[in-house]
């Protein structure tokens, strides 16, 4: 009787989504107190920044001209015009070419074309498109505060006598640095797609590692290929975490899958030959791609289709590459600067017939210089090419603060911790971050915003990081009955 305990058994803990409940209305109550600080809410977005691009695109869809700009338009420039910011709006100036553009992921204008079918495009529907972003950052948050406490109560020692008070602890952490993170509530501020990029990855970070948990469950890796192929729609630089997290889907994909998913196939008589392939190593790696490519592929194909070439994710990203690879972001940390798209783009305004190219034609043409451009540095500057990623990396973590470093180091702890006792989700996380420090490093950065889809998950970790040490260090804080009653003098 002397061992019996106030608190659950860790094996039949569980947290309750009543947490994930309350934490959303306080992270709500947080997001909406610093949206309602910001006075432009119901402005157009700023005229800084891809917010224009993808509002245009969105007028444009919602009056049915298709994917495409609407710089000239005076219906679209009118909101513009009348806002106190009218004088900043480099955007009056750009022409229109015929044709649709490859130059965006579809999934925001798609998103924002839907608010104007239902309210009309002005200052409600501006303010709606925000309260929306604020929302999914809202969600983000509570799956965090969800993660950290389930993490850390599937994971504690069957020593742990308290296992309530380490998974409220993680959860506590968690809600705590979504709370008070002033640098990702900026970001509903505008028409951007951060916010939903946090959402998607705290969404695929649940999806693999309850995948990893169930050792090969077919329906979360369905899911996870889902949630993949709408992040890449909202953000084509996913495309470059798809063969790091596919690695770790292998590496950690069974030789003999789920009983549940032979018992699928086996009651299919004519279907033997899908069975066998059941059995083998890559299949569930292979129902990821299929998965992603079905959601993802019709973009890739209109885009292969209207462009003319091998394509899948349009034209943007080469001319964005030559800004990661240029003596500007070389004096910068790595950080991508416009200055080499602009220069190329009047280059390109000198060349012979440019005035009546189409609007894929010009952007075909502008990949196709950038891509020379790029080579052409790195063959000049390749020695510079280690010291170069390196500076990308340190501008992406951004050790500048010591706070933002003491809650990223606790994210650190948290996966070494979840890795010491689970190696299957370790890997699952470590695929993750692998992932995004190898785009980063390759590609460019952007002074920290490349990081930012992550702070969901670092939340959660930096939540079981703390739970962790306390729990391995020995903290008990919840007394047995017996000491209870020693305490009290009973």
């Amino acid at each position: 009787m002397g061992s019996e305990q106030l608190s659950p058994k860790p094996a039949t803990f569980r947290p309750r989504w009543t947490w994930v409940f309350l934490a959303a209305i306080l992270l709500f109550a947080f997001n909406a107190y610093s949206l309602f600080q910001f006075p432009h809410r119901s402005d157009p977005p700023w005229p800084y920044g891809d917010g224009p691009d993808y509002e245009s695109l969105a007028y444009s869809l919602s009056i049915g001209d298709g994917f495409q700009f609407a710089w000239e338009d005076p219906r679209w420039q009118a909101p513009y015009r009348d806002s106190a910011l009218a004088a900043e709006y480099s955007q009056f100036q750009r022409r229109d070419l015929p044709g649709p553009t490859t130059s965006r992921p579809p999934a925001l204008p798609w998103l924002i074309s839907q608010v104007y079918r239902w309210i009309p495009r002005g200052p409600y529907a501006f303010a709606c498109v925000r309260w929306l972003s604020l929302a999914a950052l809202t969600l983000a948050g509570a799956l965090a505060v969800w993660l950290a406490s389930s993490w850390t109560a599937e994971l504690l020692s069957p020593k742990v006598r308290s296992p309530v008070y380490f998974a409220a602890m993680a959860a506590l952490v968690a809600l705590g640095l979504a709370g008070v993170d002033r640098t990702i509530k900026t970001y509903t501020h505008d028409f951007l797609t951060e916010t939903w990029a946090v959402l998607g990855v705290t969404i695929l970070a649940w999806c693999l590692m309850r995948w990893a948990h169930g050792y090969g469950s077919l329906y979360w890796m369905i899911v996870s290929g889902g949630v993949f192929g709408v992040m890449i729609l909202f953000r084509s630089l996913f495309i470059f975490w798809l063969p790091v997290v596919a690695v770790g889907i292998f590496l950690l994909s069974n030789q003999a899958p789920a009983a549940r998913t032979v018992r699928w196939f086996a009651r299919v008589r004519w279907c033997a030959r899908v069975r066998w392939c059941a059995r083998v190593r890559w299949f569930e790696l292979g129902i990821f791609f299929v998965v992603v490519c079905l959601v993802a592929g019709p973009w890739w194909v209109r885009n292969g289709l209207i462009t003319g070439r091998w394509m899948p994710m349009g034209a943007q990203g080469a001319a964005a590459l030559r800004g990661g690879y240029s003596d500007e972001a070389l004096a910068d940390w790595g950080n991508w600067h416009s200055d080499a798209e602009i220069a190329m783009q009047a280059k390109l305004d000198r060349v012979s017939g440019s005035e009546g190219w189409t609007a894929v034609e010009r952007e075909v043409a502008l990949a196709d210089m950038a891509s020379a451009e790029t080579w052409d540095w790195i063959g000049e500057h390749w020695i510079d090419l280690p010291r170069l990623g390196a500076m990308r990396l340190v501008s992406h973590w951004g050790p500048w603060r010591i706070d933002h470093v003491s809650w990223k180091s606790l994210a650190f702890l948290g996966w070494v911790w979840i890795l010491r006792r689970c190696p299957r989700r370790g890997i699952v996380l470590a695929s993750i971050f692998l992932a995004d420090a190898l785009t980063t490093a390759l590609l460019y950065e952007t002074g920290g915003r490349f990081l930012i889809p992550l702070h969901g998950l670092l939340y959660a970790l930096a939540g079981v990081g703390v739970a962790g040490c306390l729990a391995s260090a020995g903290v008990n804080p919840v007394p047995t009955r017996d000491e209870f009653r020693d305490s009290i003098g009973i």
